[in-house]
């Protein structure tokens, strides 16, 4: 049996061309079941120690948003598409953008109407003829 180096080359490239596509097909196949949480709330109550976002991936199809409780070192995954979810994502993915600390999203602000300096106060400061924009 007399074996030709041109074919011995051209089964030796077919063979490699084929093994690098089984491999970059293998990498983008999306596997179901395989995000880190499975089942998330809505939202949490306390302060927030670490944040983490992840984005979707070939092994898992969306966002998965999970935060660290001060409190008790609780890990606990949090609906993306919940309002929580989504401000943490926004802020996430702004701080990376802008090369900012991560931690600046754990801070929560008081909502307007709460405590002092919300809406009552401002409008205590309208009655007496004080400009609140200057």
């Amino acid at each position: 049996m007399k074996l030709y180096l041109q074919s011995v080359c051209q089964l030796a490239f077919l063979i490699l061309c084929c093994a690098l596509i089984a491999v970059r097909e293998s990498d983008s196949t999306f596997v179901p079941g395989r995000c880190l949480c499975p089942h998330t709330q809505p939202g949490v109550r306390g302060q927030l120690k670490e944040l983490t976002v992840y984005q979707k991936s070939p092994s898992c199809s969306k966002i998965t948003v999970i935060v660290t409780l001060k409190s008790n070192n609780e890990q606990v995954c949090l609906n993306p598409e919940a309002p929580m979810g989504r401000q943490l994502t926004r802020c996430w993915n702004r701080a990376h953008k802008m090369g900012r600390d991560v931690k600046l999203c754990l801070k929560r602000r008081r909502g307007r109407g709460r405590g002092r300096g919300g809406q009552q106060q401002r409008s205590r400061q309208r009655s007496r003829g004080h400009n609140v924009n200057a």
